[in-house]
């Protein structure tokens, strides 16, 4: 791509010469500065009208700044561009994960509402297919900025998979002309934007029994009561992924167990996860309903008749951790506190295979996946209620 320098450099020669800005999606046209035996240097708008070329005088170096020519290059694209609007491609991915009852559906939802369509709303107007990988490429450099790590790298995912989407639906011969919006898109433009791939070491962070009475006790301070009493249900529930427990309606919680809609794996081969409850289990969703005993999920988020996000109980604990570094040995997030239950269930005697089950992973030998159809709650019951116990005696009594 061009810069000022390199254009300030440009000398001229006895005949015109034309330099690009840069390869750009076929069809999409390009930015091109022709400098003049005369040593005038000018911006062009070049694209192809009915397989001919036609270029757009834009302006002059060094009157017109490179980035206003690229200003300008883009509203010419606009007067081509497909009528389909980036924010239309992300409500249509959403509403894509939704239909097919995605477990990621809600976290994508937030994450592309609060990372992108907030902060870049002129952006998510613009024709989809004027998007390119330098406005990808802002976009995550924003969340970096902002202190976000490993999730900037998850927001680029779910962009790569909307606009693939958005491929898929253009060029699909059979669903094509049902689409009532056309993008227009050529190619993904969140290809050309890397993977911040030191931030996708595979976790290891288990809090030690100290650390998580700490964090215990440091709850109902530091947090508000819904997000102190759903870490606390999550600990006592052996460690259930928050994601599927909050999209649990309250009608899900019966008086000896919790039923969780398991979204892991392809549709048809989703199962239901029935999880018992323990005497804390069943002490924090007292408090909740001495909050409210009508709303439709028991830990209800600020906005009424919706559960707490799950990225919002990320930040808080991220948030506990930074406030109280002292008081651990190391940082942590919400998804260790699982890893934390996983391995401290084992120190509170249980085996590998009844954590396993009590945590809902999928077990793929040919027995277990197609024959064995007991439920274990009884096993999983008692081993909650000792898991209950040890919290008691090691977590909140060993302050």
């Amino acid at each position: 791509m061009l810069t000022e320098k390199q254009i300030l450099s440009l000398k001229p020669q006895d005949n015109d010469y034309v330099i690009s800005d840069g390869r750009t999606a076929r069809g999409e046209g390009v930015l091109l500065l022709k400098v003049r035996p005369n040593g005038t240097k000018e911006f062009y708008f070049q694209r192809h009208v009915n397989g001919k070329k036609r270029l757009t005088k834009l302006g002059a170096w060094p009157s017109m700044k490179l980035t206003q020519a690229r200003d300008k290059c883009r509203a010419e694209k606009e007067v081509i561009a497909s009528v389909g609007t980036f924010q239309e491609l992300i409500n249509a991915y959403v509403g894509k994960l939704e239909a097919r009852g995605a477990a990621t559906a809600e976290d994508v939802k937030w994450s592309l509402k609060h990372y992108v369509s907030e902060p870049f709303p002129g952006l998510v107007a613009k024709p989809v297919s004027l998007i390119g990988p330098m406005h990808i490429r802002d976009i995550i450099a924003r969340m970096i900025d902002n202190g976000v790590t490993t999730y900037c790298n998850r927001v680029r995912s779910q962009l790569h998979a909307a606009f693939q989407m958005g491929l898929e639906q253009e060029y699909n011969p059979r669903s094509y002309l049902e689409n009532k919006v056309q993008f227009g898109l050529l190619s993904n433009p969140v290809a050309s934007v890397p993977v911040q791939a030191d931030w996708e070491k595979a976790g290891d962070r288990a809090l030690s029994p100290k650390e998580l009475s700490t964090l215990w006790n440091l709850l109902p301070e530091q947090l508000s009561l819904v997000t102190s009493e759903l870490i606390r249900f999550l600990i006592a529930a052996g460690g259930q992924r928050p994601e599927q427990l909050l999209a649990s309606e309250r009608k899900l919680y019966q008086p000896d167990h919790l039923v969780i809609h398991s979204k892991k794996g392809v549709e048809g081969e989703r199962t239901l996860h029935v999880v018992p409850l323990n005497k804390l289990m069943r002490h924090s969703l007292k408090v909740m309903n001495q909050v409210s005993s009508t709303s439709a999920y028991p830990f209800e988020g600020n906005i009424p008749g919706q559960s707490l996000n799950a990225n919002s109980l990320s930040r808080a604990v991220s948030k506990l951790y930074s406030r109280h570094k002292d008081k651990f040995d190391g940082p942590f997030t919400l998804r260790d506190l699982r890893r934390t239950c996983k391995t401290l269930m084992g120190v509170a005697g249980l085996d590998k295979s009844l954590r396993d089950r009590i945590q809902g992973h999928a077990f793929s030998d040919v027995s277990s996946k197609h024959y064995d159809r007991y439920d274990y709650f009884k096993e999983k019951q008692k081993g909650l209620q000792r898991w209950a116990l040890w919290l008691q005696h090691n977590v909140i009594e060993g302050e």
